[in-house]
């Protein structure tokens, strides 16, 4: 069984440190003026919620819109513009959705597993809108990326998302194989890990937990990366290979939640086909 599940657990890292690229791959791929439209599906594995050991199969849309290199939008990165670009800076604000977490276990976008029991007890998390801004520098082939969000609903925390992607393409034949690698961190204020990971004395004896008072501070940090490889005769199909890998920390990776009945290690790992329409 351990075997097992480090061999899953391989993969899923493997995997993973591909997963980021696709994204940024696909946004590059785009068209440098007027509209750019790439529609797309695949499947992820990954947690069934942020803390849990068990996995489920999800399906990952996969809709990217841009309007040259002024607004973007997708699913996975929310929606953008670059209002402040100055060479090799820019900024702007953003939006993100986050889905909700159900006590039920019946997450969003799952085709496969079972539903957890792990949440039964603790309350719903609501479908969350974040509002934000994020800054942007790239010093060569590494961006190096900073995003702060506030909840305006559901977990009404705040969020701060900085990364580092190395990104680049290797010749492949005719298809160079795009990709895009590098670390992140996560770190969230008091209301974000308490909505999360903390345990109130109503939800205790609803749930089973300790009670648990969850502080901010740094709450995960991590790797992600993504593989991208077109095909076809006219290029507009693609391929990407997505996964992360995070390690969650401070009051998030000491809940009772996740000590008792998650893991503190999360890995994901995704597999995407696209089509670029414009």
């Amino acid at each position: 069984m351990f075997a097992k599940k480090a061999l899953l657990k391989m993969a899923v890292v493997t995997s993973a440190v591909v997963a980021s690229v696709a994204g940024v791959a696909l946004a590059q791929a785009q068209r440098n003026d007027g509209w750019g439209l790439t529609v797309g599906a695949g499947g992820a594995y990954s947690p069934s919620y942020v803390g849990d050991d068990d996995y489920q199969l999800r399906a990952l849309p996969n809709i990217r819109v841009n309007y040259g290199k002024f607004l973007f939008a997708s699913v996975q990165d929310g929606v953008g513009l670059n209002l402040v670009r100055a060479g090799r800076f820019t900024a702007g604000p953003i939006a993100k959705v986050r889905f909700a977490r159900n006590e039920d276990g019946d997450q969003p976008f799952i085709v496969a597993g079972d539903d957890t029991t792990d949440l039964v007890g603790l309350g719903d998390v609501a479908t969350t809108l974040e509002l934000g801004g994020f800054a942007q520098y790239a010093l060569g082939p590494v961006a190096v990326r900073g995003e702060a969000r506030q909840g305006v609903n559901g977990h009404e925390g705040f969020v701060f998302d900085a990364s580092a992607n190395v990104q680049g393409a290797i010749p492949l034949g005719l298809r160079p194989v795009r990709f895009s690698v590098g670390p992140r961190l996560r770190i969230v204020n008091d209301t974000y890990n308490e909505t999360y990971y903390g345990v109130d004395q109503q939800q205790s004896l609803a749930s089973g937990l300790s009670v648990y008072e969850a502080s901010g501070g740094v709450q995960s940090y991590g790797v992600g990366g993504s593989v991208f490889v077109p095909f076809g005769p006219t290029k507009r199909f693609a391929v990407g290979v997505v996964g992360s890998y995070d390690r969650l920390t401070g009051d998030a990776g000491d809940s009772p939640l996740v000590q008792e009945r998650g893991s503190e290690d999360q890995a994901s790992v995704g597999l995407v086909f696209t089509y670029r329409l414009k």
